[in-house]
């Protein structure tokens, strides 16, 4: 369990402040000359992942911008500085840069198979590195079910999905913030969905954590007082790929531990349990 809500806080991660600028169709050799927490949208020559948080920070230059050969300790680093504890992200850098491994066809998937790196896949000092695009790739974290993509059998299942996103802006209860019920219950909903119009869904009770950790990291890092996190921040986040600090959000001030993360995603595997 523990092994699995470290890389599920993968998609709740990151960053700190700096204005953000418009976005823009191509960045090329503007990476250059921004300084780290200016937001830049990423262009047609940069690597994304299906994670909105995880681009968001390329956005602002708190991983490199062109999404491509990120170290351990660069991740490690805007983790914690985002308040996620030494345990969360030491655990999630550590599973996150083992070299992948396809699971045996027919078997399920392990925490083994969740590396991202291929085998040797270094930067020019020997210090091993991964690329946002792989996050996307098969047999590791990425998942049917989610709340903003496709499922991979259905089409794109990296960029946002308009009316997936339409959905969870509707999923507020109150309009205005978004509850663990919330979005447990739009968990289930996505999976609902998922089972009805895709015959190829991949989603076992371990990867159903995965979904429900990712989000519970989303909750636990952008959240108000009991969890809530304002709709303004959702869209900030999902929309744009921006971290919502125009619309006031700060790193919190305790870190957030595995015993916190933890309950915060059985909490919401209660709401969205399908099986």
């Amino acid at each position: 369990m523990k092994s699995i809500i470290w890389f599920s806080l993968f998609t709740a991660a990151f960053s700190i402040t700096n204005p953000h600028l418009p976005q823009h169709s191509n960045m090329s050799s503007e990476n250059d000359t921004l300084s780290e927490g200016q937001y830049y949208r990423g262009g047609a020559d940069d690597l994304r992942s299906p994670c909105p948080i995880i681009n968001s920070l390329a956005n602002h230059g708190y991983i490199a911008r062109d999404g491509r050969n990120i170290t351990g300790s660069q991740l490690k680093a805007a983790l914690e500085h985002i308040g996620l504890g030494f345990d969360t992200a030491g655990g999630l850098v550590k599973i996150a840069f083992q070299d992948h491994v396809d699971p045996p066809e027919g078997t399920p998937r392990t925490t083994a198979n969740f590396g991202l790196r291929d085998a040797g896949q270094v930067n020019e000092d020997g210090d091993p590195v991964l690329n946002l695009d792989q996050l996307g790739r098969p047999h590791a974290i990425e998942h049917d079910v989610s709340v903003t993509r496709q499922d991979r059998a259905l089409g794109d299942y990296i960029h946002l999905n308009p009316d997936l996103y339409q959905q969870l802006l509707a999923s507020s209860s109150n309009g205005t913030s978004f509850s663990i019920s919330d979005i447990g219950n739009l968990r289930k909903k996505r999976f609902e969905q998922s089972k009805r119009d895709n015959p190829e869904l991949d989603l076992d009770k371990r990867m159903h954590y995965i979904a429900c950790a990712e989000v519970g990291g989303i909750m636990g890092v952008f959240g108000k007082g009991l969890y809530h996190v304002p709709k303004e921040y959702i869209e900030a986040i999902f929309g744009e790929e921006r971290l919502p600090f125009d619309e006031g959000w700060r790193p919190r001030w305790t870190k957030l531990y595995l015993p916190e993360a933890g309950a915060v995603t059985l909490a919401i595997s209660h709401y969205a349990w399908p099986f």
